[in-house]
């Protein structure tokens, strides 16, 4: 069952997805009106995107404001290489099975895994459940976490480089997360607090290829909006590839021995298209206070069993 959503641009992703969060602020209903001035901006769809030619790519350069959701970025049914669908189903809500059995691209869970997700309850996918039985931490306003900000509500994101370090600005509750370049090592991990983003390091590959490699994260978080978990042992690598000036690849690799049997890929060269410099990123904040009247009118009414007659 579909939730409500304050962004009125969005509504039909949220009618889609069914785990959407309350907004603070409404976006303009259409790309056009967006790009009427210069503030509050929405992001072209990927047919403006068809046949446009760009300058080569800069060296070892990433910055820039990049338009994710063009390509898929919102993944409301789970990681877009691993969707939580039956075939046949692209965009059913099928629900109510305990596990994953039957997805069209099946992940490979430990049992120690396979416990795990089945203490998740998404409101998407074939494991969709109730709005009043949801347990999603981002339905109440819980950070996203990483690398969730790339696996869900994957919109706007604006990369900026400093000497030591390349900074990520998500538009997705106005979330900031560091990737370290200063050839630091990894905190130890038996003494430092796990991070809802994590501990990020990277390097450059080679000219146009960076790699950044995350751990620490809090086991809280899902991985995506289907429910998928992971453990305080997960490392995620990243690796952004620079085609030219204009297109950037993202692919994202999940490491987690303990809950998945081998490494699996949950975005592969996922394309980011560069916006203009002079683009406002629209805020797209969790209001906890519009969530909690949300979930009395409607999560928890929807959870109420009707009385037999």
């Amino acid at each position: 069952m579909p939730k409500g959503c304050l962004f009125s641009a969005i509504l039909l992703t949220a009618l889609l997805s069914s785990s959407l969060l309350l907004r603070a602020q409404n976006a303009p209903g259409t790309t056009e009106e967006a790009n009427q001035g210069k503030w509050n901006n929405g992001p072209p769809t990927k047919k403006a995107y068809a046949g446009k030619k760009s300058a080569p790519a800069p060296r070892r350069d990433l910055s820039g404001i990049w338009n994710a959701a063009a390509e898929g970025g919102v993944q409301a049914k789970g990681v877009l290489e691993h969707p939580a669908l039956l075939p046949g189903h692209p965009q059913d809500e099928i629900g109510e099975q305990p596990d994953e059995s039957g997805v069209s691209r099946p992940l490979s869970y430990t049992p120690l895994g396979l416990a795990a997700l089945k203490t998740n309850k998404p409101g998407v996918g074939v494991r969709a459940v109730g709005p009043g039985l949801v347990n999603d931490p981002v339905d109440f306003c819980d950070p996203q976490g990483f690398p969730r900000m790339e696996l869900f509500e994957f919109r706007v994101v604006q990369i900026t480089q400093t000497k030591n370090q390349i900074i990520l600005l998500h538009q997705f509750n106005d979330n900031w997360r560091i990737i370290w370049t200063d050839g630091r090592p990894f905190p130890d991990l038996n003494e430092a607090e796990p991070r809802w983003n994590g501990y990020s390091v990277g390097k450059w590959v080679d000219d146009y290829t960076f790699e950044a490699d995350t751990v620490g994260m809090n086991e809280k978080t899902w991985l995506d909006n289907a429910g998928r978990p992971h453990s305080g042992d997960m490392k995620v690598q990243e690796r952004f590839h620079r085609l030219d000036y204009d297109t950037l690849e993202l692919t994202v690799t999940i490491n987690d021995p303990k809950f998945y049997a081998q490494p699996w890929q949950a975005l592969s060269k996922f394309v980011l298209h560069r916006m203009p410099d002079d683009y406002d990123i629209q805020e797209f904040f969790c209001s906890a206070s519009q969530t909690a009247d949300y979930n009395k009118l409607i999560g928890n009414p929807a959870s109420v069993e009707t009385p037999k007659k």
